[in-house]
């Protein structure tokens, strides 16, 4: 379990995250959202570890992050960023196994070979093993680092030790195939390895297929956090991003279905003009 309590970030006078708390199950698809600028890269970061919080902590699996090593951190959660730049020419195959660096002293050589091959394989990536980073589309670039936390993650498993992948935006330049594919991987990775997974995502139908918890930020606070049925409500999701919105069950799938049809001040403004 993932636990922050009453995060806060300052910077400039003005609080960026504003006495935040947020529970991530291992097992479990967690997605924050909420407006741009909401605090929703800003908590991810701290969840992560990568950034301290001015007021409040974070708990992985018993032990706050700051007691954590960089070695241990590494081990139990990888991050994937909404950027990533390599500064010289890799091959895809090097990509991925810069995940087994933090563990590299520990593994033979074939175990990281087999750690390499199978998070390409994952991510239907064996074709593009040879193939230089830099040459490929933003969204093939993606997969390679998504390929890569998951060597990260296997190469770092220690028995009875909860693991958890971050991802912030990673649906980001990839198409609506490439979405569903993504997604579903992460959903497995939850059900099947009881890897936590923690995402940032800006499409409410994405999030209402795959998320088993929301938690909507709005101008740094917490507006609402529980199962989709429970957050995905006209109201709330007027509140929190200032949109007019049907939600109406999925003709297909056991979960809500999201049509939005315009800013809520110009839907009021269309209704008078009617009235």
């Amino acid at each position: 379990m993932i636990t922050g309590r009453n995060l806060s970030i300052i910077r400039s006078g003005r609080k960026i995250l504003n006495d935040v708390s947020i529970s991530c199950p291992p097992g479990q698809v967690t997605v924050i959202m909420g407006r741009n600028g909401a605090g929703k890269s800003t908590l991810l970061r701290i969840l992560a570890g990568e950034l301290l919080p001015d007021t409040g902590s974070v708990n992985m699996n018993g032990s706050t992050l700051s007691s954590l090593s960089s070695r241990e951190l590494a081990d139990r959660r990888s991050v994937l960023a909404q950027t990533s730049h390599l500064t010289y020419p890799m091959r895809v195959r090097e990509v991925v196994e810069m995940g087994c660096y933090n563990r590299y002293d520990r593994l033979k050589h074939y175990e990281r070979e087999s750690l390499i091959e199978s998070s390409l394989e994952k991510l239907k990536l064996n074709s593009f093993a040879d193939r230089f980073f830099d040459t490929l589309s933003g969204g093939e670039q993606k997969r390679v680092l998504l390929s890569k936390c998951l060597a990260q993650l296997h190469a770092g498993r220690v028995a009875g030790k909860q693991q958890f992948l971050l991802l912030d935006e990673p649906t980001a330049a990839l198409d609506v195939e490439q979405q569903f594919l993504f997604l579903e991987l992460a959903t497995s990775l939850a059900q099947r390895e009881g890897i936590g997974i923690i995402a940032v995502l800006h499409d409410l139908n994405l999030a209402a297929r795959y998320a088993d918890r929301v938690l909507l930020l709005k101008n740094g606070k917490k507006q609402v956090a529980g199962n989709v049925r429970q957050v995905f409500q006209p109201d709330v999701l007027r509140a929190v991003f200032g949109v007019a919105c049907l939600v109406q069950d999925h003709p297909h799938l056991d979960i809500p279905l999201i049509t939005t049809y315009g800013s809520h001040h110009q839907s009021t403004a269309d209704s008078l003009s009617r009235a």
